[in-house]
């Protein structure tokens, strides 16, 4: 899909906006700042979002679109409920591990702000992560998974570790390839939840 002129402009300004968000955090960076690494004027960045905030708000919606139609796109081609869950861990760990200033806005900026739930950006990751309780759902409904288990219980479970996870690469660094964990984390949930038959 080809970008018009002001696509890319925008782009360009949110990219630049989570790249100074990232090194410098929410509170320090200024509209100045980004306007000047952006190279485009401050009125420009005020045409497309009437304040700081708003462009925050803004960086989360196009990035999870992307990442969440990638993985409905793999879902359809993998068969089992837990490959499918092994997936969806690989693709947001590999999604987080190759962009760390997206990573650092979303974990240490966005998901403890409460205005942020108003969002189309929040309203696109909590529609995307669905595709994960569906992914449970349908492993008890094929006796792959237990039939007492409450999906959402193990979805929080999942999303609770990778942000734990992600959180601390984003502050520490460690550990260097987050796609490292996607293996240890899927085989011990999967141990708590596949059916006795399973075993």
């Amino acid at each position: 899909m080809t970008l018009t002129k002001t696509q890319i402009r925008k782009k360009n300004i949110i990219d630049t906006a989570t790249r100074v968000f990232a090194q410098r955090g929410f509170q320090e960076a200024t509209i100045t700042e980004i306007a000047k690494e952006a190279k485009v004027s401050e009125a420009s960045i005020y045409e497309y979002f009437s304040t700081k905030e708003g462009l925050l708000f803004s960086i989360p919606a196009e990035s999870s679109h992307t990442l969440f139609e990638v993985m409905a796109f793999h879902l359809k081609l993998i068969r089992g409920a837990a490959n499918k869950l092994r997936a969806i861990v690989f693709l947001f760990m590999d999604s987080y591990q190759n962009n760390p200033d997206f990573a650092a806005v979303l974990m240490l900026f966005l998901k403890h702000n409460k205005k942020f739930l108003d969002t189309k950006g929040h309203h696109a990751i909590k529609e995307g992560i669905k595709q994960i309780t569906q992914v449970i759902e349908e492993g008890i409904e094929n006796n792959e998974f237990r039939k007492d288990l409450n999906p959402y219980l193990v979805r929080s479970m999942i999303l609770g570790t990778i942000e734990h996870l992600v959180t601390n690469w984003v502050m520490t660094g460690n550990p260097e390839n987050l796609t490292e964990f996607v293996d240890p984390l899927i085989d011990s949930i999967i141990q708590g939840i596949e059916a006795q038959t399973q075993k």
